[in-house]
């Protein structure tokens, strides 16, 4: 420190070493990041805009997504009445907190998209990595942006069959490469219509890269029960949860197969969860999806329990090992919903958008609700229905665009 004294005042010159700085801006909320501090002098915008800080930034934030709810915000995609569009808005659900959401959530609206098609424009939600959400269309295209700097990227149609769009696709999913530090996204592209069994195949799009879709081999042994299946990205890999059959239209012989795509290699695995996670003792009716919680990959079974009730239990995956064997998947935690069984039929559980230590939120299929229930209680805080999908995400600062950092800070989450 230099202390410079006048006849009227005292000067003094601090110099604070950069890492101190890259600590302390570890430790703000993005937006205050994006909307303030970036403004304060060029030093700490260029370690805000620093693709080694943005990474270490998100990585941080998606641990604390893990224990709390209110990490995470959302974006809501709505088709526009009458127009082959939609609209994209932030959904800003905090600011009922903790009244949960309900028909009155407020939103910012974000940007209008186009989609040329003839029918009723239809959308599904994929999934978000490192602040970026993504959503397919049914033109083919799938639509990758990030709503805090309003980077966007749409990419060119993986097929020209419209009419066939939507029946034959099987899953969808978005994902990070962990060696080039890319994005892509990834489609199973069915051969088939409706709900008979099809053999499908990767399509696979490098963000920024690829000027057009890449086809890699058909899964072996397998034909799969098309029905839009979100995927989930951990750690490099997506992970689908998909019925399928070794022989075609034998539903007798359904099972459930977890298929692994690694993101770096291109290469498909599937395997089977253990029989002890995915069944119920003396049988009874249940259902099983997968979920993304704080960076880990989670299943969550739901089932009838006493007294009309609903039991879920969500169990979380060491991915490094063997995901068949059942000493890889550890029991979290287990939550009981009191009267549930009378308004719910959990056959039409479609998909589980969030897994925190304090919330679970479970989208219904056919009533296009979302319920939202606290895990400590397992009391239902909000069922919310409407025709809007939703999208919820980590807020960061990340680019599409930047390249492998050098993580030269020392901060810890």
């Amino acid at each position: 420190m230099q202390v410079s004294k006048t006849t009227k005042k005292q000067h003094v010159n601090i110099s604070i070493p950069k890492e101190v700085v890259v600590e302390i801006l570890q430790r703000v909320p993005c937006e205050d990041l994006f909307e303030t501090l970036k403004k304060v002098c060029m030093h700490w915008c260029s370690i805000i805009y620093s693709g080694s800080f943005a990474y270490s930034h998100v990585e941080c934030r998606i641990l604390k997504s893990s224990s709390s709810f209110s990490q995470l915000e959302a974006v809501v995609i709505v088709s526009i009445d009458g127009t082959r569009s939609v609209t994209v808005s932030a959904l800003e659900w905090h600011n009922s907190f903790p009244n949960y959401p309900d028909e009155s959530w407020e939103t910012k609206y974000m940007y209008t998209l186009d989609i040329d098609v003839l029918d009723f424009p239809q959308v599904i939600t994929v999934n978000s990595v490192n602040g970026f959400v993504c959503f397919w269309s049914c033109n083919a295209r799938l639509h990758v942006f990030n709503p805090l700097t309003e980077e966007y990227y749409t990419t060119p149609p993986y097929t020209y069959e419209n009419r066939f769009v939507p029946l034959r696709l099987a899953a969808v999913g978005f994902g990070f490469c962990q060696l080039s530090y890319e994005y892509k996204v990834v489609v199973l592209h069915g051969d088939g219509e409706g709900l008979e069994s099809v053999e499908i195949k990767p399509l696979v799009f490098t963000v920024g890269t690829d000027r057009s879709w890449r086809s890699l081999k058909a899964i072996p042994d397998r034909k799969f029960y098309t029905r839009h299946e979100k995927g989930v990205h951990v750690k490099g890999v997506l992970y689908w949860y998909m019925d399928s059959c070794t022989l075609p239209r034998c539903r007798s012989k359904i099972i459930t197969s977890l298929i692994c795509f690694n993101v770096s290699k291109e290469e498909v695995v599937t395997t089977m969860v253990p029989a002890e996670l995915d069944s119920l003792e003396g049988g009874g009716r249940y259902v099983s999806r997968i979920a993304e919680k704080g960076g880990n990959l989670c299943l969550v079974n739901i089932s009838y329990g006493p007294v009309c009730s609903l039991l879920i239990k969500v169990y979380i995956a060491d991915t490094s090992t063997d995901l068949s064997s059942f000493n890889s998947w550890k029991n979290e935690f287990n939550v009981t919903v009191p009267n549930m069984a009378y308004n719910i039929n959990i056959k039409n559980l479609w998909f589980v958008s969030i897994v925190t230590d304090d919330m679970l939120v479970i989208r219904i299929m056919g009533e296009r609700t979302e319920i939202f229930i606290d895990v400590a209680t397992g009391m239902l805080l909000s069922a919310r229905t409407s025709s809007a999908s939703f999208i919820p995400y980590v807020p960061s600062l990340v680019s599409l665009f930047h390249r492998p950092p050098l993580l030269n800070s020392s901060f810890t989450c």
